[in-house]
């Protein structure tokens, strides 16, 4: 009879038993003490970055959704368009000129304007000035009358070499005319004896023209000046009337945009010192 697998099988069932039993033991978590504080539940920790990780950047808002305008109803009328502002005003200016004339009194420069006060009246204002030592400001009042402009001026004339006043000069100027027909008048008194008690001049000058215009560019007609003396130091000899040219003008109107020029000839009627008689001048004039 075999006594080993007798023997051996009730031990190994115990020993089976009592090892089950210990393990059991380890597996169950004995229930907390009454009263005892159960310990915080440990956080998770994130895995930290790499070193140099640059952050996250942020998130980009989204893109505003376009609404579509409701189309308008059938038979509306749509807004009115928005006026343009409207445009600066153009600035302006008085209206000026500026002459050159060549004749007996050498070279001459002449520039004025005209600010205008209301549609009929304005302030006139001009400098002359000769290719020798003469300086001249006029100032007056300037009236248009239909298609004539009359303007009176009041004149100081500087002698700059002999570092003085010259003359005191009270003037007059009828210009226009109604078409075809275009005048001038010219009154020049010059009181030099005012600034000079011993040898001043004093003497009156008058210039008168009338042309006809014959198209757009050419006009032409008779021209007087006439120089009086009106005292004794401007008399020639015992004469008063100085000088008396008599003659005719051409006007070339239209010379260029804004442009007149002027040519005057003609016959001196009283004696001179050499008894050659010619008399003349020639303008150019631009309006601006």
């Amino acid at each position: 009879m075999r006594l080993t697998p007798s023997l051996c099988t009730p031990a190994l069932l115990l020993a089976s038993a009592i090892i089950l039993c210990a393990s059991g033991a380890q597996a169950e978590e004995p229930p907390p003490a009454p009263g005892a504080t159960p310990g915080p539940a440990a956080a998770a920790i994130p895995n930290p970055a790499p070193e140099g990780t640059p952050p996250p950047a942020p998130a980009s808002p989204a893109a505003p959704v376009p609404v579509a305008e409701p189309a308008p109803a059938p038979g509306a009328v749509p807004p009115p368009a928005p006026e343009p502002a409207p445009a600066p005003a153009e600035e302006t200016f008085p209206a000026a000129w500026f002459r050159i004339d060549s004749d007996g009194g050498a070279l001459q420069l002449w520039a004025g304007a005209t600010h205008m006060l209301t549609d009929t009246v304005g302030i006139a204002s001009d400098i002359y000035v000769n290719s020798g030592f003469l300086g001249e400001f006029d100032l007056g009042p300037s009236f248009i009358a239909g298609p004539m402009v009359i303007t009176p001026m009041l004149g100081l004339q500087a002698d700059w070499a002999n570092r003085r006043m010259n003359s005191f000069v009270p003037q007059l100027y009828i210009t226009g005319g109604p078409d075809p027909i275009y005048m001038e008048f010219w009154f020049q008194n010059y009181e030099n004896q005012i600034f000079d008690k011993t040898y001043g001049t004093n003497t009156a000058y008058f210039r008168f023209f009338i042309d006809m215009k014959l198209g757009k560019y050419f006009g032409v007609g008779p021209e007087i000046e006439p120089l009086v003396a009106l005292n004794d130091n401007a008399k020639a000899g015992s004469k008063s009337l100085i000088s008396f040219p008599v003659g005719a003008n051409i006007m070339l109107s239209s010379y260029g945009r804004n442009n007149v020029l002027y040519i005057f000839g003609g016959y001196e009627t009283q004696d001179t010192s050499n008894d050659s008689h010619l008399a003349g001048r020639l303008t150019f004039v631009h309006n601006f």
